[in-house]
């Protein structure tokens, strides 16, 4: 029988494998994953409630570890979940980040969490020349809407689901004033479309968090979130989770 490989392993059992009986040394990280390393603290591997609930939506993003990501996207929920404004999420894909997010915190009583995606994958319509040839068409498409509402069932009362492409959807929904936004449509334009919708109803120390603003391959996304804060007081702070955070002033 071949003896099993350490690369056959789940990822997340794969890092923790190379240190048995001194096959590599041990590097000096306190966290490796979703290409980044640190040796500096890392809150969430001390927080148990956080560490639950990530591994019960863990599988929704299989081969990747995002809790970084998603510890920076819930920190900056619960500092807005005072505002006196709803929380949207452009870009829902599977329902993880929801789930993290109304696990840690919920909007004011009376607020909404929005959520807007086509729940069938990134449409084809609108693409630049560069997502189009690196194939961002129905990108993150193995989810439906009602494996969302499932995951999303505890928190039913506050949900809204906005199904279909925001070019349309956003003609005839309105949020009113929001306080948190994750924005993570991936394609240039729809971004700024959804930032321009999501910016002008937001409320003063409410924040955006953009997921792929500083990784490779969404340069167009990016190009266009720097040109619309151009004129704006505030300014995307880049991530090295390759996130971006906003804050209005």
């Amino acid at each position: 029988m071949r003896r099993p490989r350490i690369a056959d392993l789940p990822p997340a059992l794969q890092s923790p494998a190379r240190f048995v009986r001194g096959i590599v040394k041990k590097p000096p990280y306190t966290f490796e994953g979703d290409v980044i390393a640190t040796g500096h603290y890392s809150p969430f591997l001390d927080d148990e409630e956080f560490s639950s609930q990530y591994a019960m939506v863990a599988h929704t993003w299989p081969g990747w570890d995002i809790r970084w990501r998603l510890w920076i996207l819930t920190r900056c929920a619960i500092n807005c979940a005072a505002l006196d404004g709803s929380f949207a999420e452009f870009g829902v894909y599977r329902g993880g980040c929801s789930f993290m997010v109304l696990s840690q915190c919920r909007p004011r009583p009376g607020r909404s969490y929005f959520l807007f995606d086509t729940f069938g994958g990134i449409p084809s319509a609108g693409l630049t020349a560069h997502e189009d040839e690196t194939g961002f068409a129905r990108r993150w498409s193995d989810t439906t809407l009602d494996e969302v509402r499932s995951r999303l069932e505890p928190w039913r009362d506050q949900t809204r689901f906005v199904v279909g492409d925001v070019f349309e959807t956003l003609r005839g929904e309105e949020t009113g004033p929001v306080a948190f936004v994750h924005l993570d449509l991936n394609g240039a334009a729809p971004t700024e479309l959804a930032l321009r919708y999501a910016w002008s109803r937001m409320v003063r120390g409410g924040m955006i968090v953009f997921d792929d603003y500083g990784w490779a391959g969404y340069e167009d996304q990016r190009r266009l979130i720097d040109k619309f804060f151009k004129d704006e007081a505030e300014g995307p702070i880049a991530l090295p989770t390759g996130q971006a955070l906003a804050v209005k002033l």
